[in-house]
């Protein structure tokens, strides 16, 4: 088992009925979650959402902490999704970075809802589930601190290291997502547009150079 996951009890041995169901559970529950927050949400909640009896639920999950935790592998798990996508088939370093960050920027602003709620409801997570949950976090930052070294090593201008460039480019898109309040000013997409050239000249791939690429 990878660091990045935990083991959740269940009574029920079918894996696909599992995965199936727990896909269910953790998307009723983070609109739950994000309509009446973590604490005040209650599990009978999160099972009337889901379209479940109190006791089925519990049938593949067992407890509050189980659910935020699924909550957050699910919603974590799309957007890395994203990230992948987006360089699926690609074969240029440097236009491979560039469609990631493209992907990461689109998702932190149009996924907005449930990164706030990631950021807001770690800290209730439950030792095990939280360590998880940052080693998730943690080989997504190594995943682009491997396309940013890739693309130096074809010609990228850039100097530092690519460690602490990886959590520079994964953490100020956040900023969509989590100071729309500040950036209301300014139309979603262009604020995304002016984020990713931004970053991208921060790495030495200035935009004139993207669009002669």
């Amino acid at each position: 088992m990878s660091a990045a996951t935990r083991v959740i009890g269940a009574q029920v041995k079918d894996e696909s009925r599992i995965q199936e169901r727990r896909a269910q559970i953790a998307e009723a529950a983070a609109r739950v979650f994000r309509d009446k927050g973590f604490h005040t949400a209650t599990i009978r909640d999160v099972a009337e959402a889901a379209g479940l009896t109190q006791g089925t639920l519990y049938n593949y999950i067992r407890s509050k902490d189980d659910i935020l935790y699924l909550v957050h592998q699910d919603l974590t798990a799309r957007y890395i999704a994203d990230v992948e996508q987006a360089i699926a088939g690609m074969a240029d370093p440097r236009a491979r970075l560039r469609a990631a960050l493209r992907a990461f920027a689109r998702a932190m602003r149009e996924r907005h809802g449930d990164i706030a709620l990631i950021y807001q409801e770690t800290h209730a997570l439950g030792r095990e589930s939280r360590r998880a949950v940052l080693a998730q976090t943690e080989n997504f930052i190594a995943r682009f601190a491997g396309l940013i070294e890739a693309a130096r090593r074809d010609g990228m201008a850039m100097d530092g290291a690519p460690n602490l460039a990886a959590d520079i480019v994964t953490f100020l898109p956040v900023m969509l997502s989590l100071r729309r309040w500040r950036l209301r000013h300014v139309d979603g997409p262009a604020a995304e547009e002016e984020l990713v050239a931004f970053l991208l000249r921060g790495l030495g791939c200035p935009e004139e150079i993207i669009h002669g690429a």
